[in-house]
């Protein structure tokens, strides 16, 4: 995973310290390959040991092993794609920062997704007797999209995008429900109470967020993170919806292999054919 969209996901767990080591990691990229721990140490004013303790918390095991990843990935151009958009790039230009963008997303996301949780999860909703998805805006039409995805499977799948409504059917979440909220910021006040609320009822609970340590993931029996540079091509059309999307989509497919009776679709579509000739 490249380390830039790694320190951005785990940024929300550093201590202060640390926070000064990433952001004078980041900032002197092409240098850190050729810095001691104490150069390090002493430019940012705390300790060796913080400054390996950082380099755990980023999956190395020691600050040797942490400059060898920057070396890696200051050496070629895959960072510099995610330059913010301006108001001088081309056409062109733009339309490749677009697609460049959502295609290291997945990428990323992918690499930081664990397919045995995955696996249990679409096992638990097969034997679920309603599946609920939750979000608010952007995270809501994805939170539609889901529940009509597994509506084909002929599962009780509904889609709640408001809060009385999210209130009302937490509420009625029981132990042979499960709960999937989606947040991009996993902060969603709605969503995150939602979870808890549905977790307090003996719901199975699942998060999708583009950040580890948020407040979704601590309320989420199955946390799923995405990974989208927040640093990366800056425009509004742009968010983490891509990877939710894939994420759910594995999920479907992963629910559809081990759902023993599957509903035929094929009626569904003969039926909607019928009603479009009618027009």
């Amino acid at each position: 995973m490249n380390i830039y969209e790694k320190i951005k996901i785990l940024e929300p767990s550093f201590t202060s310290s640390e926070k000064k080591v990433a952001d004078f990691l980041c900032f002197n990229k092409k240098d850190t390959p050729f810095l001691t721990i104490y150069n390090v140490a002493k430019s940012t004013g705390v300790s060796t040991a913080t400054v390996t303790r950082f380099a755990k918390k980023m999956g190395c095991r020691n600050f040797s092993e942490l400059k060898i990843f920057f070396a890696k990935q200051s050496s070629g151009s895959l960072h510099e794609i995610f330059s913010a958009i301006e108001p001088k790039d081309t056409d062109e230009e733009i339309v490749k920062k677009v697609f460049h963008g959502n295609k290291k997303s997945l990428e990323d996301t992918l690499h930081i997704t664990d397919i045995s949780k995955l696996t249990t999860l679409a096992r638990k909703i097969v034997t679920a007797k309603r599946l609920i998805c939750i979000g608010i805006g952007g995270s809501g039409n994805v939170a539609q999209d889901a529940a009509l995805r597994f509506s084909h499977l002929d599962l009780q799948s509904e889609a709640y995008t408001d809060y009385y409504h999210i209130l009302i059917q937490m509420l009625r979440a029981d132990v042979n429900t499960v709960v999937i909220g989606i947040s991009h910021s996993g902060r969603s006040t709605i969503t995150v109470e939602g979870l808890k609320m549905a977790r307090e009822q003996n719901a199975t609970t699942v998060g999708i967020s583009n950040y580890y340590n948020s407040p979704l993931a601590r309320v989420s029996d199955y946390f799923f993170c995405t990974s989208f540079p927040e640093t990366g091509v800056k425009v509004a059309a742009l968010s983490s919806r891509i990877a939710q999307l894939c994420l759910i989509d594995a999920i479907y497919l992963l629910v559809a292999k081990y759902k023993k009776k599957l509903w035929d679709v094929s009626k569904l579509n003969d039926l909607t054919n019928k009603l479009l000739r009618k027009k």
